[in-house]
């Protein structure tokens, strides 16, 4: 199931404002956040030159936003870090507030999302 298209439309708006304001424009032929729109998910990606090609990027998931339509909230995922794959919840309450969860990626105070 998709994401309602006005609950689509002011995630892909706030991320995407966070995103510009994470990756400075002198720096972002370096390093591009993404967003990865899939069903009612949304996944922050962090692109990079890949070292041995910069000609390709490689993709790292930073963070991964669910939201609940019956309940009308988000919750916040973290990457597993002992592994390559797969995602563990942030221990987070859920929160009609998207920008709430988003301040805890951005200020990152266990170091799950930016190392």
């Amino acid at each position: 199931m998709s994401l309602p298209v006005l609950t689509q439309h002011i995630a892909r708006t706030r991320l995407a404002a966070f995103c510009e304001r994470r990756v400075p424009p002198a720096v972002r032929h370096q390093l591009r956040l993404e967003l990865e729109f899939v069903g009612n998910e949304v996944c922050l990606i962090e692109s990079r030159p890949y070292f041995r090609d910069p000609s390709q990027w490689t993709r790292l998931p930073v963070a991964r936003f669910r939201f609940n339509p019956a309940a009308g909230t988000w919750s916040l995922d973290s990457p597993k870090l002992q592994q390559k794959v797969g995602w563990r919840a942030y221990p987070a309450p859920p929160s009609r507030d998207l920008e709430r969860l988003i301040r805890i990626v951005d200020q990152d105070e266990s170091g799950v999302f930016w190392g």
